[in-house]
């Protein structure tokens, strides 16, 4: 009798515990807010971004509008720069009669949606974002292929449970972004999350954009079988894909293996693979540089949730020039300034990373090309190819008092310390 009274008392204590506990927090990582239309009409839910984003994780990829730093720079130093460009038979003098001799490049801002907490609307492809410390960021797209979709489009809102509503860009004032309900009760998939490992042996664990537009476990991976058989496939039956032959060999949690070929979603025609984590950014793989994926369950404590993405700040550190450093906060290649902005770089597994400074303890340049990244967590990187990490880095200004700044070229830079 009393066997059976203590197995009551835990039946009942495990009962009342697992009722205490929060939800599963797997829905969490979608994008959610209020949006607000220039008719005052409001529509609260998850969000679907016109460029196809739908996480926190995801990034927006805009033109930043003012580059005020360029104003420190003297004459000699903007000619340089002007020579510096990738266009370097244009006629920089005439050029910089028509733009406050300043020499032109883009200024690219790649943000995350979790950095942001609202977005207003001011022209037909233009912003104004209010990141998460209050400051606002002008920002506008143009016919750039990197831009495509980004501002200008309509995005969708999912509010009143499961309606679907479309908004017009023109027709929004703003957008507030807020965090997401743990369970979002219409959603029956959760983010696509595994490991994808390159030839090389690299690999990055985090969310999984396949192809890069499938990123829900109820998206589909197809192909057609070697008789020419259409064939489709959950993702959340998949346990692992690797490329083989013009294909790829995929395995189901069933034990099952199946080889799909002549699509996208399984050949070298696929877009690329993009795995994300709020704590490490984001890296693009290519197919012919892909090994295998292994997809696991999104786990309970990702933390990919809005509030997982820290305010930003600014840069802070020290630049060292061999004999000379310099300490206090500064504009990394005379355009980034906070710690959610990110360098990009391809590294040696072929995948390009962007990494977000917050994440980043120091930058070496190596030569013309590359630089080594030390991560905080001790990660080790050589990244190259891009103008951050390269010959084409505009450089560094610094402030090592508040009236005293000191600009600092690319070619005398020897590593740059975070604090």
């Amino acid at each position: 009798m009393k066997k059976h009274f203590l197995k009551l008392l835990i039946f009942i204590y495990l009962f009342m515990a697992g009722a205490t506990l929060p939800a599963l927090a797997q829905h969490e990582g979608f994008l959610y807010g209020e949006v607000t239309l220039t008719n005052n009409e409001r529509f609260k839910g998850q969000i679907l971004w016109s460029a196809g984003q739908r996480m926190w994780v995801d990034m927006m990829t805009v033109e930043k509008k003012d580059n005020p730093v360029l104003k420190y720079l003297n004459s000699e130093q903007l000619e340089r720069l002007s020579q510096e460009e990738t266009q370097e038979e244009m006629d920089w003098g005439f050029m910089n009669l028509w733009k406050n001799r300043y020499p032109s490049r883009k200024h690219t801002l790649r943000c995350r949606f979790g950095d942001m907490a609202a977005i207003r609307v001011t022209g037909s492809y233009e912003a104004v974002i209010t990141l998460k410390n209050g400051q606002k960021v002008n920002i506008y797209t143009n016919k750039d292929p990197e831009y495509k979709d980004q501002l200008g489009k309509r995005i969708a809102v999912i509010h009143s449970g499961k309606e679907k509503k479309y908004v017009e860009w023109g027709s929004i004032e703003r957008i507030t972004f807020m965090p997401t309900p743990s369970k979002l009760h219409y959603l029956k998939a959760e983010p696509l999350y595994g490991t994808i490992t390159t030839r090389n042996g690299f690999a990055y664990k985090g969310q999984v954009q396949w192809d890069m537009d499938e990123y829900l476990t109820t998206n589909w991976l197809n192909g057609k079988s070697r008789e020419g058989e259409n064939i489709s496939i959950r993702f959340q039956e998949v346990a692992s894909v690797r490329p083989k032959e013009d294909g790829a060999l995929v395995k189901l949690h069933s034990g099952k293996e199946v080889y799909l070929q002549d699509n996208s979603n399984v050949n070298r025609k696929n877009q690329g693979i993009v795995v994300q984590h709020p704590t490490w950014g984001r890296v693009y793989i290519r197919w012919r540089n892909f090994k295998e994926a292994v997809f696991t369950p999104y786990p309970i404590d990702a933390s990919f949730g809005y509030s997982a993405f820290q305010k930003p700040k600014p840069l802070r550190g020290t630049i060292s020039t061999g004999n000379l450093t310099w300490k206090g906060f500064f504009i990394y290649d005379l355009d980034e300034k906070l710690d959610m902005e990110t360098l990009d770089g391809w590294d040696k597994a072929g995948a390009l990373r962007q990494v977000p400074f917050r994440y980043i303890s120091k930058i070496s340049p190596i030569d013309d090309s590359h630089a080594a990244v030390v991560l905080k967590d001790g990660q080790k990187l050589l990244l190259g190819d891009r103008s951050d990490v390269s010959e084409k880095n505009w450089g560094i200004m610094v402030w090592p008092q508040p009236s005293k700044y000191k600009y600092i070229p690319w070619n005398k830079v020897i590593h740059v310390m975070f604090d």
